[in-house]
């Protein structure tokens, strides 16, 4: 395990213990249910988008 880059760590110091895997999960996901639903530019919003710290 290494410092954390993508700031979606759960670990208290911060160490990358993938957190940003069930993170992708989860857009992946929420993009393909808005698109099924015809929200192609909300979709595309929720693929791009980056957590800023």
């Amino acid at each position: 395990m290494g410092a954390c880059g993508c700031g979606y760590s759960t670990d208290e110091q911060k160490q990358c213990n993938g957190s940003h895997r069930v993170v992708q999960a989860v857009k992946a996901d929420l993009a393909k249910a808005l698109a099924d639903m015809g929200h192609t530019e909300a979709s595309e919003l929720v693929k791009q988008y980056k957590k800023q710290s």
